[in-house]
């Protein structure tokens, strides 16, 4: 299976949980996000965030600046294209989840 349809359906599947109102353990979360990472991200950011000059180095990005992320993906920023016609929302959330996991960051205390 190519990594677009592999990530697809790995994007399916987290989603079909989502809607069926399941908590997406953070390893599928990010295992879904890798994929989508590989297929759009890499080129620019490296494999594993290991940035090869050409991209913001995502090893960096602060974890409580998730906005920031998502504007910058869905809109494009500096010479990254915007991606929001592409990636649907919950794909950006994916990619985010991957990158928190390769940035070792602690999922956020969750409200009572």
């Amino acid at each position: 299976m190519s990594g677009r349809r592999h990530a697809l359906l790995a994007l399916a599947l987290v989603a079909a949980s989502a809607a069926a109102g399941a908590q997406v353990p953070p390893a599928e979360a990010a295992e879904a996000g890798r994929k989508l990472y590989v297929s759009s991200c890499t080129r620019c950011h490296g494999i594993n965030l290991v940035t090869n000059g050409i991209g913001f180095d995502l090893r960096t990005f602060p974890q409580n600046d998730k906005e920031r992320f998502v504007r910058s993906v869905t809109n494009g920023k500096g010479a990254m294209p915007a991606w929001g016609a592409t990636l649907k929302a919950e794909q950006i959330d994916l990619i985010w989840a991957y990158i928190g996991s390769v940035n070792g960051w602690k999922p956020a205390a969750s409200a009572p």
